[in-house]
């Protein structure tokens, strides 16, 4: 075996977080914690009290200023005028004692009273994963091209869900395609937008699947995922999307990912035909506790399965019938390297060679630096390390050191595409950064 370590070939691609990417939500003074007072009541009195000029001055200016930032922008803020109160716009609106009709700019005015722009990427952008998209038209001979999704990080540390596309090829060719503007949150089926306050779900030990879906004319780069539920009101952590074929030949996009409610975790999962609908359910059993459970693309001896990480520290294998409900995790790998000695985990869905599964992983070392390993397990039996590299593949060099989480880099899946393995990664959770290595050299690489 060549004693020259192999390593990842950086490419100059970079992609760096956005901050007019903003999404309009429903904003209730007074609501932003759960022990607070509410003062939405007072909000309106004053917005009633205005002058009609005024109303209609201050009302044109906001369509000039905020029409063009977000889709549909009009009709969101009538939407929340009505969430605001207990009767359409055009009724009336009780409030101290008086019923007056609201007319279209006073209705614009009062929804604008209780709605906040939130930058989805404004702390951060990082943790991407990697699949194959949905739509492969417009590629010149070798290409391909890639969905990512993409961990946004916004005001007071809540993740969601973005996505983006590239063009992976030829040869060592890759390019980020334009992410389209304005971001647009998912709706769901009930016609309410997907971000709800925690308040308004019934507490409970499994959270009710939801779906969310996107209009036609709004492009994958444009689509962003929120909280919906209580169990993930602070986050939606790190999905790690994979293109599953079922039994019977039938492929979807599945992806599992963190919810975080500000005190607890929680594993879940998102299921999807076309990258455009969406259904998240919670996933239950002892295989599903912690973070970052990655599926296998297809079933193993006629059952689901998934890497996982239960006790915090080492990559265990767990098995499903439903693909909901995980059992006991089998170990498969444990900390081993001076780079990975405080924990191991994947960095990915596990990837099919003629050779074996191939899983990506992550090791945590001396002062807290994360660096992205690989591991080979059997195809037949996934409990079964066949091979590993001996050395990281990829560590945060000095220009990677520095970021919002400083010493990381980290993946939630890579893409084969022409015989390269193409690895998006974060850095320092900041921002994210390509490379790509020769699969078969890797897999030459792999020790037992």
């Amino acid at each position: 075996m060549d004693a020259i370590p192999l390593t990842v070939q950086r490419v100059e691609a970079m992609l760096n977080p956005d901050p007019s990417r903003v999404i309009a939500r429903l904003f209730l003074p007074g609501e932003e914690l759960t022990a607070g007072r509410s003062r939405s009541a007072a909000v309106v009195e004053r917005v009633l009290a205005l002058p009609e000029a005024e109303v209609e001055e201050i009302a044109a200016s906001l369509i000039g200023d905020y029409g063009d930032r977000h889709r549909n922008y009009a009709a969101m803020l009538i939407e929340h005028a009505c969430l605001v109160s207990s009767h359409p716009p055009d009724g009336p609106l009780p409030v101290g004692g008086r019923a007056p009709r609201l007319s279209p700019a006073r209705t614009l005015l009062l929804g604008a009273s209780f709605t906040a722009e939130y930058a989805v990427e404004g702390a951060a952008l990082c943790n991407p994963s990697a699949v194959l998209a949905p739509d492969q038209s417009g590629l010149a001979a070798g290409q391909s091209r890639v969905a990512l999704s993409l961990r946004g990080v916004g005001e007071g540390h809540l993740s969601s869900i973005g996505f983006a596309t590239a063009i992976a090829g030829p040869g060592a060719d890759w390019e980020f395609e334009p992410r389209p503007l304005p971001a647009v949150a998912g709706v769901s089926t009930a016609g309410r937008p997907a971000r709800r306050r925690a308040a308004e779900v019934p507490p409970g030990p499994v959270a009710p699947a939801y779906r969310v879906s996107f209009p036609p004319d709004v492009s994958l780069g444009q689509r962003v995922l929120l909280p919906s539920v209580a169990e993930e009101s602070n986050g939606m952590e790190d999905a790690r999307f994979v293109l599953f074929t079922d039994a019977d030949g039938v492929a979807e996009y599945r992806a599992t990912y963190t919810a975080y409610d500000g005190s607890h975790i929680a594993s879940r999962l998102l299921t999807s035909p076309d990258l455009r609908q969406f259904q998240a359910h919670r996933l239950t059993g002892p295989g599903a506790r912690n973070k970052g459970m990655a599926l296998f693309p297809r079933l193993v001896g006629g059952r689901q399965l998934a890497l996982c990480r239960s006790d915090g520290e080492r990559t265990f294998l767990s098995a499903s019938g439903d693909g909901f409900d995980w059992g006991e995790a089998e170990l498969v790998q444990s900390p081993q390297a001076s780079w990975e000695l405080l924990q191991v985990g994947n960095g990915g869905p596990p990837i099919e060679t003629d050779r074996g599964w191939l899983v990506l992983t992550h090791g945590v070392g001396p002062m807290r630096r994360y660096s992205i390993g690989a591991v080979l397990l059997d195809l037949e039996q996934p409990a079964r390390v066949i091979g590993r590299l001996p050395a990281p593949l990829l560590a945060p060099d000095a220009a990677e050191r520095d970021g919002y989480v400083p010493n990381v880099v980290y993946s939630c899946g890579s893409f084969v595409h022409d015989g390269r393995l193409w690895l998006p990664y974060g850095i320092g959770d900041a921002r994210i950064a390509v490379g790509w290595v020769l699969l078969e050299e890797l897999l030459d690489r792999m020790s037992a």
